[in-house]
């Protein structure tokens, strides 16, 4: 089968797919999008009111854990002996399949957010008490903002008004769109990384992408460091730390975030061209 695209055998595709994904995966999807049920049931138990905090970094970290599990536990057999070549076998074109592959894994994260909020809501909504109002905001810097302004209000927060508009100017900068933006990458290249070492590893798939990651990003923090060395940036940043005010740290900030967008981008078009071709010559 070429690499040519047929929407009604890309259908099929997705059909047989997404039988498969929720016979291998529709019970962890589901506790995923449930752990907030058991923040709901402590607040029950211990008669308190859980912060918004709280339940958005539960979300959080359910994303999170759906992103690393979906690939291996949902397709973990497409590049075994047996199981394999029944998926190389299947009357579709390699571009058909991985494109199948991609929308479910990418789909899962995306699932568990909204899944999550929506039982979060469906809590909020009976009368039992513990969460005491709705997560109107899935961003965590939004979150946090509303948190502080409230205790400033509220005089808990003893900060000068130099100090809140500086927290709220760095706020601003990392709730800004190209920030969001730049979430959004890093969650797509995620997921692909973790599609890649499914690929790759034949046992143990997600522990050895994830001993992989922590390898890669030791490495690039190293180069990060003698490069930060050389250039003698760490002794200028000390010479000048007292003349650097904040409008110059979120100039830095902002051509960090940029320039992270730009490498994030570029690996991650990398990477699924990658993928493509790693699915497509896969052996078995």
């Amino acid at each position: 089968m070429n690499n040519t695209f047929n929407l009604s055998r890309f259908g099929k595709v997705l059909r047989s797919d997404c039988r498969k994904y929720f016979r291998n995966f529709g019970i962890t999807l589901a506790i995923l999008c449930g752990l907030n049920l058991v923040l709901w049931l402590l607040t029950l138990i211990f008669n308190i009111s859980m912060p918004t905090i709280a339940r958005y970094a539960i979300i959080y970290i359910a994303e999170l854990l759906a992103i690393i599990l979906v690939p291996a536990k949902a397709f973990g057999d497409i590049n075994l002996q047996r199981e394999g070549v029944r998926f190389a076998m299947l009357p579709a074109s390699n571009l058909e399949k991985y494109l199948s592959y991609i929308f479910f894994c990418l789909m899962t994260p995306v699932l568990v957010i909204f899944g999550s909020w929506g039982i979060d809501s469906l809590l909020t909504l009976l009368p039992l008490g513990g969460f005491d109002h709705y997560i109107k905001s899935m961003s965590f810097i939004q979150i946090f903002k509303n948190i502080f302004t409230q205790l400033g209000n509220g005089g808990i927060v003893d900060a000068t008004e130099e100090s809140r508009g500086a927290l709220e100017t760095m706020m601003d900068v990392y709730g800004s769109p190209t920030f969001d933006f730049n979430k959004i990458i890093g969650i797509v290249f995620t997921v692909g990384l973790f599609m890649f070492g499914n690929l790759l590893f034949k046992t143990h798939k997600t522990g050895k992408t994830l001993a992989c990651m922590i390898g890669l990003s030791y490495v690039l923090n190293m180069i990060l460091q003698l490069v930060l060395i050389s250039r003698k940036l760490y002794p200028w940043l000390q010479e000048h730390a007292e003349n650097i005010n904040i409008t110059d740290i979120t100039s830095i900030i902002s051509t960090s975030i940029l320039f992270s967008v730009i490498l994030h981008g570029v690996l991650t078009i990398g990477l699924y061209i990658g993928l493509f071709y790693k699915l497509k010559n896969q052996k078995y």
